[in-house]
């Protein structure tokens, strides 16, 4: 994770229809980003690839995808992330395959 991308989680996590689809108060939210970002390594943006998605707002979380070496994103928008992803060899998956996934190696 960058501090652009940690930022950009926190603003969207912490709108008032996000805390109220999710259920969790504001303090809640912020403790949940809070420990993310505290056991998130980061990643220096030494090359930017843009631009690269279909959805310019996407190629800020490809750049850190790229330059961290990540194996794979994982989005719900599945859509704008997976033909600029396969050009860098990374796989898209929504959360549930990729729950799918951890739960069959065990």
């Amino acid at each position: 994770m960058d501090y652009k991308l940690a930022c950009e989680y926190r603003d969207v996590a912490l709108r008032v229809e996000q805390l109220h689809a999710s259920g969790k108060s504001r303090a809640e939210t912020a403790s949940i980003l809070d420990a993310l970002e505290a056991i998130a390594e980061p990643v220096y943006v030494a090359l930017q690839h843009r631009p690269i998605s279909q959805d310019p707002n996407d190629d800020m979380v490809l750049d850190v995808a790229i330059n961290g070496k990540a194996d794979v994103i994982v989005t719900n928008n599945t859509k704008h992330f997976r033909e600029a992803a396969e050009r860098f060899h990374l796989e898209v998956l929504r959360p549930a395959e990729l729950l799918s996934k951890v739960r069959k190696r065990r």
